[in-house]
């Protein structure tokens, strides 16, 4: 389980790639990396479970596609 500390800034990183604007894709991918390679730490030193560590990157790349998904809308909004 990750400790209070670590999860809020897990929980930070996905809150701040999702309020970046849908252009951003450099600095959303960067904080979503971050908080992919906090779970992978998280695991490699039995902190959370396999388990835990999917459900975690299931978060991660639930945020990755709605950015996704803005990105394509402000897209077409913008080809319209």
């Amino acid at each position: 389980m990750f400790n209070q500390t670590a999860r809020q800034l897990f929980d930070e990183r996905i809150n701040k790639a999702m309020e970046m604007p849908p252009g951003e894709l450099v600095a959303s991918e960067s904080e979503l990396n971050y908080a992919a390679g906090m779970v992978s730490y998280a695991m490699f030193r039995k902190d959370i479970s396999h388990e835990e560590a999917q459900l975690m990157h299931l978060r991660i790349q639930s945020a990755r596609q709605n950015r996704v998904a803005r990105l394509c809308r402000a897209q077409r909004v913008a080809t319209t």
